[in-house]
């Protein structure tokens, strides 16, 4: 009897282990897919969006800090300002905006590199600014524009940081859960005198793990809801939970679910069920006084401890209430179909003789169940899908998404880098640093990327200690033999300064000490671009000095990495919808290594892609007489079959380049008349038009009509 009643005792113990096992496999998994995952992190922030209260406290926060914080005078404008605001936060553009800035706290949360985080959007002053300008353009001009705002800061406990950086280094914990949970369950079963009993216990486990642990969520979501004071966080917060863990809470009832199957399909074959009698028994209990004293105190505790309980948090016992009633209701319907399946014809009698076939179809069953839990638990306990995002235009244009990318006109910038907007930057090219001409409409950059070191002074030094003999006859060509042995032997002369880092990417040209901007920060402003304006394609050319590893890098580190086009870009190319249905926008291109292969994603410019013009005009009449602009058409870099058709339209007047020069090549009618010139020459479509100084003329009217 003792022994009969160990066994038990420790048929019981393996079954509850067994579904705490799976609980836990659950849980685990739910947390890697939600949180440890980084897309699928920044996507359930986008859906939070969808949530009225968590926008209203976005708009709210953006209005004080970006608005009346900077201007105060606004004050009484800020039914207008909340009301744009609001419209901003219902885009598209915006919610791709928001997940970039998620993404970047849960970089900095799982990289450990920091422990504070910031959730801040970048440039939304000149995004709120341009909505206000149709608006009320007075009222515009008094917003600071080209502001990045912060919207949630905050310093997690180390403790913390550390728990969840260690949580995500444990790989698929899940899975070594399950094969615990399946291990303990046989042994349950094993153990067990009445195996049929010892599946019962298996399932009445599962059950109760489901109830616990969706009970506990209700709890954990009543109270930290509670320790927020204010209406407005506070229902931003219950948006927050809900989209990030509302799954979990689904997941948890579901696994209750299981668990009632597998105690019905057990007790189908060990007696009928009686609805009434549990329901008797509980009621008494309830209603009955005990006759101890130490007994009347206890209910008496229990009893004020469950009104008070049913009085504060009475969500959360009402979920209870409901989820009890309807696994009970559940477990009666499976119990009573399993049992007519069992007792809907007289078994034969070498089957009555035989009853370990009942015992092993009733272990199938179970068997089936806690398969199916496994499978849930694996591929379905969090949702990946990412939220719907607004579609519209490509490039600004319906007309253009059907077309491919070597039929569609993109205004470029030749040296995009080099703009009077950069601090320090002499002899500069573009008036507008990048992000400007991004948001003026430029969707094609020329750039040049150089190794350099920034020095004690704050300027940075050109490396130069492995240049090569292509890099040395680029730099011969651009300035002569002569110039550069004199400027390599007087460069240390004008940045004598100690270096104070390692040296990094910089977009350069040629000689850094002329002007530098760090490549991972431009790129970090090209990506924070893209996830603005998900209808808009770039197309990026990189005059590499520098290895492709070192530039897919700094890509990869900045979030571009994101929105970069992987896909095939031959026999065909991509059209515009296609590039944009895929998130991948921005065609990176190379002029001297891409990495043979390497860097799927980098491909070289001028070997298969890229046919161009000649560069080299020292004044304007070679770009604009009618008889010098068939030699300006001629082929230069790139074969004769390359898809996509670059044309350079610029006077190089090095060092100092003129706008005086742009003010007269740049006007619509000459530039339009080259570049119809060059189409029909060369028998192309002018898919890059590259300027310096593109405000000066018309650049955007003339692409513009070749895309019409």
């Amino acid at each position: 009897m003792a022994v009969g009643k160990g066994r038990g005792t420790a048929s019981l113990v393996l079954a509850i282990l067994a579904a705490v096992a799976v609980l836990g496999a659950l849980v685990t998994d739910y947390a890697s897919r939600a949180f440890f995952d980084s897309d699928n992190f920044a996507n359930r922030a986008a859906i939070a969006l969808e949530d009225d209260a968590v926008r209203a406290e976005i708009g709210e926060r953006v209005t004080d800090d970006l608005i009346l914080n900077a201007e105060r005078n606004l004050i009484g404008a800020r039914p207008v300002i909340e009301e744009v605001v609001s419209g901003i936060l219902n885009t598209g553009a915006f919610q791709l905006l928001f997940r970039s800035a998620v993404s970047d706290v849960h970089r900095a949360i799982f990289t450990g590199d920091q422990n504070t985080f910031t959730l801040t959007i970048a440039d939304l002053g000149a995004t709120i600014r341009g909505a206000l300008e149709a608006l009320n353009p007075k009222l515009a001009r008094k917003v600071p524009g080209g502001e990045d705002i912060a919207i949630l800061q905050s310093d997690p406990p180390d403790v913390l940081i550390d728990l969840v950086q260690a949580a995500e280094e444990v790989h698929r914990i899940e899975l070594i859960l399950l094969v615990a949970a399946l291990v303990l369950s046989v042994g349950a079963v094993a153990v067990a005198i009445d195996r049929r009993q010892a599946l019962l216990r298996l399932g009445l486990a599962l059950a109760a793990c489901g109830v616990v642990g969706a009970v506990a969520y209700s709890v954990g979501r009543s109270i930290a809801l509670d320790a927020i004071g204010q209406t407005g966080p506070r229902d931003a917060a219950a948006g927050l939970w809900d989209a990030y863990l509302a799954d979990l809470r689904t997941s948890l009832l579901i696994l209750a679910g299981v668990g009632a199957v597998v105690a019905a399909a057990a007790s189908s074959l060990l007696r009928p069920v009686d609805l009434a009698a549990p329901a008797r028994k509980a009621w008494e209990l309830l209603t009955s006084v005990p006759e101890t004293t130490s007994g009347r105190v206890i209910r008496g505790v229990l009893l004020l401890v469950g009104g008070i309980l049913v009085i504060v948090e009475h969500e959360w016992v009402e979920d209870l209430v409901f989820i009890l009633i309807g696994l009970y209701i559940a477990y009666a319907g499976a119990s009573e179909l399993m049992r007519l399946s069992v007792d809907a014809t007289p078994a034969p009698k070498e089957e009555r003789a035989r009853p370990w076939r009942r015992t092993i179809v009733i272990v199938g069953i179970a068997a089936l169940a806690l398969v199916g839990a496994g499978l849930f638990v694996s591929f379905g306990a969090a949702s990946d899908d990412e939220p719907e995002v607004v579609a519209g235009e490509c490039n600004g244009s319906e007309s253009l998404c059907e077309r491919t990318l070597d039929e569609v006109a993109f205004p470029a910038t030749h040296n995009a880098m080099s703009a009077a907007d950069n601090r320090g930057w002499l002899f500069a090219q573009q008036e507008s640093a990048i992000p400007d001409q991004l948001a003026d409409g430029i969707r094609g950059l020329l750039i040049d990327t150089h190794y350099g070191q920034k020095t004690e002074s704050g300027e940075v030094k050109t490396d130069l200690s492995e240049i090569g003999s292509g890099e040395r006859q680029a730099y011969e060509a651009e300035i002569g033999t002569e110039a550069l042995d004199a400027a390599l032997r007087t460069r240390d002369r004008i940045v004598n300064s100690p270096t104070v880092e390692d040296r990094q990417i910089y977009l350069c040209h040629r000689f850094c000490e002329l002007g530098a901007v760090p490549l991972e920060g431009t790129l970090r402003q090209i990506r924070d671009f893209v996830a603005a304006n998900p209808n808009e394609v770039l197309v990026v050319v990189n005059e590499d000095y520098v290895s492709p590893d070192d530039f897919a890098a700094a890509v990869e580190d900045s979030g571009l990495i994101d929105y970069v086009y992987k896909g095939q870009v031959g026999p065909t190319l991509p059209t515009l919808e296609e590039m944009i249905d895929s998130g991948e926008r921005a065609l990176m291109l190379a002029e001297n290594d891409a990495g043979d292969g390497s860097i799927p994603w980098y491909h070289l410019a001028y070997d298969p892609l890229l046919q161009e013009t000649p560069f080299k005009f020292k004044t304007p009449a070679a770009l604009t007489k009618p008889a010098r602009l068939d030699a300006s058409c001629e082929p230069n870099r790139g074969p004769s079959d390359a898809p996509l058709f670059l044309i350079n339209h610029w006077v190089d007047t090095s060092p100092t380049p003129l706008p005086s020069n742009a003010a007269k090549v740049n006007a619509r009618k000459p530039l339009r008349k080259r570049v119809r010139t060059c189409e029909r020459d060369r028998g192309l479509v002018a898919n890059l038009v590259a300027v310096d100084f593109y405000e000066i003329g018309d650049l955007f009217g003339v692409v513009d009509e070749l895309n019409r």
